[in-house]
């Protein structure tokens, strides 16, 4: 986990080369006491992902919550989105509706106090 003065970041996917197109659930980010949160996106695989944020309030996810609708990032591409809702744990889940031949995938969630 990096941190600076005012934010920490934990990566919940580290170069994780998906090659199917099943669904792949992220590691967990414990977001208490943290607002806003930002999920940076470096997807480096050569086909679209679509993401889906999921919150809980237990690290377990036995209850999990479906945060927004789920978003697409393009190929070879860098997004991010910006979350207000609060959750004390968040989660993501990738799927690729092709199976990627290349590439790997990066996702942090940044975490302002």
């Amino acid at each position: 986990m990096g941190q600076h003065a005012d934010f920490e970041s934990d990566v919940v996917y580290d170069a994780l080369a998906i090659r199917d197109t099943v669904s792949h659930i992220s590691t967990v980010s414990s977001v208490i006491g943290y607002y806003p949160k930002t999920i940076l996106i470096e997807n480096g695989l050569n086909q679209i992902v679509t993401f889906q944020v999921q919150g809980s309030r237990t690290a377990d996810f036995a209850k999990v919550i479906t945060v927004g609708a789920s978003f697409d990032v393009a190929a070879g591409s860098n997004d991010y989105q910006t979350l207000t809702d609060y959750f004390p744990y968040l989660r993501l889940t990738a799927i690729c509706s092709v199976a990627p031949a290349s590439g790997s995938l990066t996702v942090s969630v940044e975490k302002m106090y």
